[in-house]
């Protein structure tokens, strides 16, 4: 088994989670949240990090999907709804209640338990 795609598709996770957690950081920090204008959030770097994030993952999705099966991956793909919600906790000082903590316990296994071989 070459290991070079699944550290790939764990870059793919984690490129994905600091693009959700950039464009969070993005909506609360230009302007006044809701009344934000469409251009000020243009011009924060956190949202051209997001979009950055979003074509380098998109380009390594496709590097990934030809070396590892679809079945495999996209589950692993799965990591991400368990690592923004920690990284929320850790970098955006969001609430984790322990339903979530739960949960991401359980996404965790999942992948794991799906994407061996």
């Amino acid at each position: 088994m070459n290991i070079i795609p699944w550290l790939i598709l764990m870059l793919v996770v984690v490129l994905g989670t600091t693009a959700q957690l950039s464009l969070k950081y993005a909506f609360s920090t230009s302007n006044s949240g809701a009344s934000q204008s469409p251009l000020s959030l243009l011009l924060s770097r956190y949202f051209w990090l997001w979009f950055i994030c979003y074509v380098i993952v998109t380009i390594l999705w496709l590097v990934v999907l030809r070396t590892i099966p679809l079945s495999q991956a996209f589950p692993a793909l799965g990591l991400t709804f368990a690592l923004v919600p920690l990284a929320s906790h850790l970098f955006l000082k969001e609430k984790v209640v322990l339903s979530q903590w739960l949960g991401i316990s359980i996404i965790v296994l999942g992948a794991v338990l799906v994407v061996q071989t």
